[in-house]
This record gives structure tokens, sequence and C-alpha cells, in this order.
């Protein structure tokens, strides 16, 4: 698989991202800045956190118009993978790639540590490698992750599967449902507020992110041989 980490201004974990997939995974990754206009000859794109634009609108509201994302819109209506961690979820919202929305959360405070998840879908292309139920540690680090949608949306996402992971243990920012990561319908679009890119060395103190990535991997090498 060749994978785009996307690089908006203000992004401070695209690094994160691409140490993740390159030194560890040992995948091909490149990072593509926000002025490209072309995702041509990628097979997945990333989404890192951070805060695009200073968030100075809403989280992730001007990047929504940068001209890398109509070709990531693109890529997600081909049925590509397309991930987004933190602010890149946030982006995700905002492009209309994922219901909802992300708003300041309840505490009113930047809340940044690791805190419990329970893996709730391990079937998408993201998520093979857990099991159903699993209880993984992942960090946060952010002031708007409280997940907000509408009841109708919210039952729908439950339905369908789409909640991918949700906060066990604790709700640390309000998510409606607990909500900590969905997918769209078609499962190749996630957008989770946790940050696995962190968590995939022991050096880091913990490797449950890691098998997000070999996911994805998995999942690419699978089709190529196919």
């Amino acid at each position: 698989m060749r994978i785009a980490v996307v690089v908006f201004p203000g992004s401070n974990c695209d690094v994160d991202l691409y140490e993740a997939l390159h030194s560890v995974c040992h995948a091909d990754v490149e990072y593509v800045s926000h002025y490209q206009k072309s995702l041509d000859g990628f097979d997945a794109v990333m989404l890192p956190g951070g805060f695009s634009y200073g968030d100075y609108l809403r989280a992730g509201a001007i990047a929504r118009f940068t001209n890398i994302m109509p070709a990531i819109i693109a890529m997600a209506d081909a049925g590509k993978p397309v991930f987004g961690t933190c602010n890149g979820f946030q982006i995700l919202t905002e492009a209309g790639l994922l219901p909802g929305a992300l708003k300041t959360n309840d505490s009113q405070e930047f809340i940044c540590k690791n805190v419990p998840l329970e893996v709730v879908n391990s079937e998408t292309v993201f998520t093979n490698q857990y099991q159903k139920h699993e209880r993984i540690s992942l960090p946060i680090a952010h002031a708007d992750g409280s997940y907000y949608a509408d009841e109708q949306t919210l039952n729908w996402l439950e339905r369908n599967n789409q909640i991918v992971f949700r906060y066990a243990e604790e709700n640390p920012n309000g998510s409606l449902h607990n909500i900590a990561g969905i997918t769209n319908e078609r499962g190749n679009v996630l957008g989770m507020m946790p940050h696995p890119e962190r968590a995939v060395e022991s050096l880091l103190g913990n490797t449950d992110g890691l098998r997000l990535f070999k996911s994805l991997l998995e999942n690419g090498r699978v089709k190529a041989e196919a």
C-alpha cells in the first residue's frame, strides 16, 4: 500500500503518523501538502491530529476547504481507506465524510491522558487485528472531542455497527453514547479522537495502537494478492 499523510497548517501529529507507518510498520508512506489537488497513486490517506488553521473557527472547519479535500472525498467515494485522528476526525465531520460533530469537552478543559476503550467493531479495514469487545488503552489530547449527533443519527450508527470504539469505564469528554470513533456506512472512512499513532512502541509505554495500522496494511496486502 502507498499511504498519504496530509499536512495542514497547524498539524502537529503528522510526524507521529508517518513514523508509526514508516519506521514501525515499514510501510510506503509520504507526506502530502494541503496545497496539492491530487492523491493519484495512493491507496489510503490519513489526516493527522493538531490544530489545523489554529482552530480559529470550529476545529477542522477551515481545513475542509483546502485544495486537497476534493481528492480525499474522491478516495472515500472510491472505497479507499480514509483515516482521521483527533483533528483529522474533526475535519472528516466538517467535510461530511462522517456524520455528527465534535464539540468542546464537557469539562471545558483540554484533556491529555491515556483512556480505556472498547473495540466495538473488529470487522473494519482498520480493526481486523483486534477482538470484538476487547479493552485497549490509547492516548487522547483534545479540547473539542465530545461527539454529538441527533438521536436519529445515533440510532442509525448503533444499528449499522458504525461505532468502532467507545470510551470504557469513563467518558472523558461527554461524547454521546460514549463514542470515541466511528466509520461511514461503507466502513472505509474511520474517524477517532484517541491517537493510535502514539501507542505503537514499547518505548512509548503502550502498543495498543499498532494493530490499527497493521489491520490497514494487512487488508491492503490481501487485496493486492487477490
